[in-house]
């Protein structure tokens, strides 16, 4: 099975990758991130130029400045936030795929989470589960550039970059699940709280 409630026979705790508290990853991350945001926006901005290339025209004669302003600024903040919660709702949906089972999301300090606690994960379930956001998200969201009304879609473009660059500890993650070697299970540590770090699990010698 891809997803288990319990180890299979032999399988001892072998790593953990702790995020709540743990400075150097938070720090190695956030120098990830600078040239990660550049790739983030370069790629969703040329995905985004052959979908529409035809671009975005705004009229605004007839809206005072203030109007604008708010208007973007609002905006960008909304996207922000839908984005994030869809962010997990599909790494949720994958979990729920696996296990049949409804996932627990929150917020763990500066980060939010979608996690399955007392499941454990084979390798590649894990890595679907980590990469899902980076393809399902672009997929809905490049057709909605492309045919949606101007103001729509440049949120929308938006939406997608924030996406991508909130990915960046979930694609450290799949690095973590595809350099283990063996066969191996990922679950929550023992005692932890959900989201607060992973585990994984290898054949005792």
């Amino acid at each position: 099975m891809l997803a288990l409630r319990s180890l299979p026979s032999g399988y001892v705790l072998s790593g953990t990758l702790r995020l709540r508290g743990n400075r150097k990853l938070w720090l190695m991350l956030t120098l990830l991130s600078v040239p990660w945001t550049v790739v983030s926006f370069v790629s969703i901005g040329w995905l985004a130029s052959v979908v529409r290339p035809e671009g975005w025209t705004f009229d605004g004669r007839e809206s005072s400045v203030p109007a604008v302003l708010g208007t973007i600024v609002g905006g960008l903040l909304a996207t922000g936030v839908i984005t994030i919660v869809l962010h997990e709702a599909v790494h949720g949906i994958l979990l729920w795929m696996f296990t049949r089972e409804r996932p627990t999301f929150g917020f763990m300090g500066w980060y939010a989470y979608a996690d399955a606690p007392g499941w454990y994960f084979q390798r590649w379930p894990m890595a679907v589960v980590l990469v899902a956001p980076l393809i399902v998200l672009p997929a809905i969201g490049l057709p909605l550039i492309a045919f949606a009304p101007p103001a729509v879609s440049i949120f929308v473009l938006f939406g997608l970059i924030i996406n991508s660059i909130a990915a960046i500890a979930d694609l450290y993650s799949i690095v973590v699940v595809l350099r283990i070697r063996g066969p191996v299970y990922f679950g929550d540590t023992p005692g932890g709280k959900p989201g607060e770090s992973g585990s994984w699990y290898l054949p005792g010698k």
